[in-house]
């Protein structure tokens, strides 16, 4: 039985990935992730030299040096992410529901992650966070995470907890339905 639920700030509840490369390359919708550059994988200064058309970023650290906090606060909220709040509460109760995040290296990254959390999300979640990147260490066989990278759900689910797959262009679920995929997913812990 699921008693806890981790929810993934950045593009599951966010549409970060689609945010970065709108500022970035003013090239795509930040809510379209059908724009996204499926062959970038999981790298998003790879999908925006690709939008581009030239190398602007040669290494992660050329993007990722260059996000301000106002960029991480200003991110728009993610279509289902209403939906995924309302339904992880109703599962567990509000306060079993956490935000678990992996940060950047940069200072911007955490203060803006937190100015998001605050605007985006209800008063009763202000303090349910958890930052770090070894989501893993979470993991217990009464805990789910929700998010949209595969190597986080892979070692969650090694380390004895529950996941669910969020579709996004880098993983395995792209082109199923957001809403339908997740519900499908979360009906085995009904």
């Amino acid at each position: 039985m699921i008693r806890r639920i981790f929810l993934d700030l950045d593009d599951t509840c966010n549409t970060l990935a689609m945010h970065l490369l709108d500022i970035t390359t003013h090239a795509v919708d930040p809510r379209d992730y059908q724009q996204y550059p499926t062959d970038s994988g999981f790298e998003v200064e790879k999908a925006a030299n690709q939008l581009l058309g030239y190398v602007k970023y040669p290494t992660p650290a050329d993007f990722w040096r260059r996000v301000l906090r106002t960029h991480w606060a200003e991110c728009p909220t993610a279509e289902i992410f209403p939906w995924v709040l309302h339904r992880a509460a109703h599962l567990v109760g509000r306060e079993n529901v956490y935000i678990a995040t992996c940060p950047t290296k940069s200072p911007d990254c955490l203060a803006g992650k937190l100015d998001w959390i605050h605007r985006h999300l209800p008063p009763w979640t202000h303090r349910q966070y958890v930052i770090t990147p070894r989501k893993h260490l979470l993991a217990r066989p009464d805990a789910l995470l929700i998010d949209d990278n595969e190597v986080n759900i892979q070692r969650f689910t090694a380390g004895g907890g529950h996941a669910v797959l969020v579709p996004r262009p880098w993983n395995r679920r792209w082109g199923e339905d957001p809403f339908e995929a997740l519900e499908a997913q979360l009906e085995q812990f009904l």
